[in-house]
C-alpha cells in the first residue's frame, strides 16, 4: 500500500495521501497515525473496506467521498472529530459512531445512499443540519441519551428514518 505521511505536532502522524488501488486497505499501524487528511481516498471506487487503528482521531473532509465500493469501515474508538464530507458518496450500510465523536457535522454522510442503519454511542451531543442529507435508504438511527441537539435538517432527504431512542446502557 502507498500511502504518504508527515509529523505532527505530538510526535505523531498525519496521512496525507494514498496512490494504492488494493480493495481492503489497512491503515499501517507501524507508526502513530492520528490523523487521516482531507480528500486521501476520494475517488477511490475500488476500496470496499478500511481497517482504521485506534490511534487515529480526525478524520479529514472529503476523505472517503467518491467511494463507492466501501461497504464496512470500523469507525476507531478514539476518534473525536468527523469533517464535512468524510463520508460522502459511500456505500456504508450500517455504521457506528463512537461516543468520543462530539458532533456530526453538516454533511458529513452526505448522498451516501446505500446508508440503512446508524448507531450512536454514548458521548456524542450534537448532529448537525444535512449531517445525513439525502441518504435515501436510512430507516434506523439509534440515538445514545447523551445526544442534546439534533438539527430539524439533520436527516433532510432522507423519507423514511425512524428515531429510536436508546438509555445509557444503549437499549
Amino acid at each position: 500500500m502507498s500511502f504518504y505521511y508527515k509529523m505532527v505536532p505530538g510526535n505523531t502522524y498525519c496521512i496525507t495521501g494514498y496512490t494504492g488501488n488494493d480493495v481492503h486497505v489497512k491503515v499501517p499501524t507501524n507508526i502513530e497515525v492520528t490523523i487521516l487528511s482531507d480528500d486521501i481516498f476520494k475517488g477511490h471506487t475500488e476500496i470496499e473496506s478500511v481497517d482504521i487503528p485506534d490511534t487515529v482521531t480526525q478524520l479529514g473532509g472529503f476523505v472517503f467521498d467518491g467511494c463507492t465500493g466501501l461497504k464496512r469501515i470500523v469507525l476507531p474508538a478514539g476518534l473525536t472529530d468527523m469533517w464535512q464530507y468524510a463520508m460522502t458518496r459511500t456505500s456504508i450500510e450500517e455504521i457506528e459512531i463512537p461516543g468520543s465523536v462530539k458532533a456530526i457535522v453538516p454533511f458529513t454522510f452526505n448522498q451516501s445512499k446505500a446508508l440503512k442503519k446508524v448507531v450512536f454511542n454514548e458521548g456524542t451531543l450534537r448532529i448537525d443540519a444535512w449531517a445525513f442529507k439525502d441518504c435515501t435508504s436510512l430507516t434506523d438511527v439509534y440515538l445514545s441519551s447523551s445526544l442534546t441537539t439534533i438539527s430539524d435538517k439533520a436527516f433532510e432527504g432522507c423519507n423514511h428514518v425512524t428515531l429510536h431512542y436508546l438509555d445509557k446502557d444503549g437499549k
